[in-house]
């Protein structure tokens, strides 16, 4: 007696290419849309840090009356947690070789990812801040723009930068003196600069 032989199911070459089509289509449609949500989170807790700063700054500022000669200043006392000053979107992690604006590595061990603007020389011609030891209060008093980050648009760190760079597009965070977080467009030129144009 012969068993009846069990029909084998198998996919044919041109099923398999339409799978393989459909899955390269969503891979297509999803991979941006999963970069996009790693760039949203990484800008969230860039902000959150900011503010953690702002608080720091705020904090430095009750106790000596004047803001801090740099960044780095609040720690460990106002700020306990150095990572705090190393943005997610900084490739390098907050070492470089800094200079008195950006200070990378040049007085913090773990490094330092944001621009601390009253040491910016464009911010002190500009008026924004007079020159230190002391700032003053900044030009828009609690909307002055007193510590930012350019990571989100940037992904090198160049020591001489003192403009919005040509042809770049994006946004920058920017740490008021009051403490609150805002974003700028880097394209529009520094000298331009008002507080109205916050978003």
């Amino acid at each position: 007696m012969n068993k009846p032989r069990r029909k084998q199911f198998a996919f044919t070459l041109i099923e398999l290419l339409v799978v393989t089509a459909i899955i390269g289509v969503l891979a297509a449609i999803l991979f941006p849309i999963m970069a996009s949500a790693r760039a949203a989170a990484r800008r969230t807790t860039c902000i959150t840090q900011l503010r953690q700063i702002g608080l720091g700054l705020a904090m430095y500022r009750q106790d000596w009356e004047v803001f801090p000669p740099r960044l780095s200043t609040l720690v460990p006392t106002e700020v306990s947690d150095p990572r705090i000053f190393v943005c997610p979107s900084d490739r390098q992690r907050g070492i470089h070789d800094g200079n008195e604006r950006l200070e990378g590595k040049l007085f913090l061990a773990t490094g330092v990812s944001y621009d601390y603007v009253p040491r910016w020389k464009a911010a002190v011609d500009l008026g924004w801040w007079t020159p230190g030891p002391t700032f003053g209060q900044g030009k828009w008093d609690d909307l002055t723009p007193i510590a930012d980050c350019q990571w989100h648009w940037a992904g090198t760190f160049n020591a001489n930068w003192s403009d919005n760079a040509v042809g770049a597009r994006g946004w920058q965070m920017v740490l008021t003196a009051g403490g609150s977080v805002r974003k700028i467009r880097v394209e529009e030129p520094l000298s331009l600069f008002t507080p109205d144009r916050y978003r």
